[in-house]
């Protein structure tokens, strides 16, 4: 069945005649009369009634009729796709990022975000992991970074970068020379750590227990700049390296590596199952990829992208 006989079909019934369908598709109306009798033979059945005033559609040719229409429908909102892709998705995405990622992470997406897709309005929410995942879940995210690797209710991942974190000690710290330590290292000092509620506490505490091991935290301290400068001041901490680079640039600190076991983990980017990505979200998701990609090859984030 070709589409061009539909439109003959849906023509006659417009017209109600051969001879005012055949002008109007700009057919001699030999070639409609063929195209007619070419569908009939294909549906089995009688389409139209001929009379002296013109041409009327059967019963069976009714039926007919309404389901071209709808083939006809559906063929033109397939030749719209093209230019709706055309368009650049636009609306307002609300991502939710992490502390230890947000700081570094935001400087780099949002300039990506406006040359790349300006009609899309970003709102960002700074928070742990564990408030992130509850406003994903009641709907008030439409995408965050998480760290959780196990399934999480109602949601889906994708694997986005494996991260490095590092003992970060103060500049005139016995440590600071060296590259790299033991866990155990890291669990004879006295640290100053993210609460229990954070992802890096939790991160840390599962690593020393698989060794059988135990941290000593001086204070919970739930604040970025105040961990900074705790470390500046002479304590320690267990942080990302690139939300450190100014200091350890500067020298003030130095950045450690942990092995045995390494500390590293992997950041998802996390939605809803039951909802569908929109293209804002889509592109959104993109940009992320790309912002983290471009952290990576500039060596300011200590990482790996996930491939695969």
């Amino acid at each position: 069945m070709e589409l061009r006989d539909l439109y003959g079909l849906i023509a006659i019934a417009e017209t109600g005649s051969l001879s005012a369908a055949a002008r109007k598709l700009r057919l001699t109306q030999p070639a409609l009369t063929a195209s007619l009798q070419r569908l009939e033979q294909e549906v089995g059945v009688a389409l139209v009634r001929r009379h002296s005033r013109g041409a009327v559609l059967t019963e069976d040719g009714q039926f007919v009729l309404q389901k071209a229409r709808d083939v006809v429908h559906d063929v033109a909102q397939i030749g719209q796709v093209h230019d709706k892709l055309a368009l650049a998705p636009a609306g307002e995405i609300h991502l939710g990022l992490p502390t230890t990622v947000a700081g570094g992470l935001i400087p780099a997406l949002i300039p990506l975000m406006q040359a790349r897709y300006p009609q899309i309005r970003l709102h960002v929410l700074e928070a742990m992991s564990g408030v992130l995942q509850d406003q994903l879940q009641l709907g008030r995210l439409d995408l965050a970074v998480l760290f959780e690797s196990a399934p999480l209710a109602g949601l889906r991942s994708t694997p986005l970068l494996r991260e490095i974190l590092y003992l970060l000690v103060p500049a005139h710290h016995p440590l600071a020379t060296v590259s790299a330590v033991d866990m155990a290292d890291v669990a004879r000092l006295a640290l100053v750590l993210p609460s229990a509620a954070n992802s890096i506490r939790r991160h840390l505490e599962r690593a020393c227990a698989t060794y059988g091991l135990s941290l000593t935290v001086l204070a919970d301290v739930d604040s970025l700049p105040g961990l900074l400068g705790l470390v500046r001041a002479g304590y320690c901490t267990v942080l990302p390296k690139y939300l450190a680079k100014g200091e350890i640039k500067a020298g003030y600190m130095a950045a450690i590596a942990v092995e045995n076991p390494a500390l590293e983990w992997t950041l998802h980017l996390a939605t809803r199952r039951d909802t569908r990505l929109p293209r804002a979200s889509m592109a959104t998701a993109e940009i992320i990829a790309q912002a983290c990609s471009r952290l990576i090859q500039q060596g300011d984030w200590a990482a790996q992208i996930v491939t695969g």
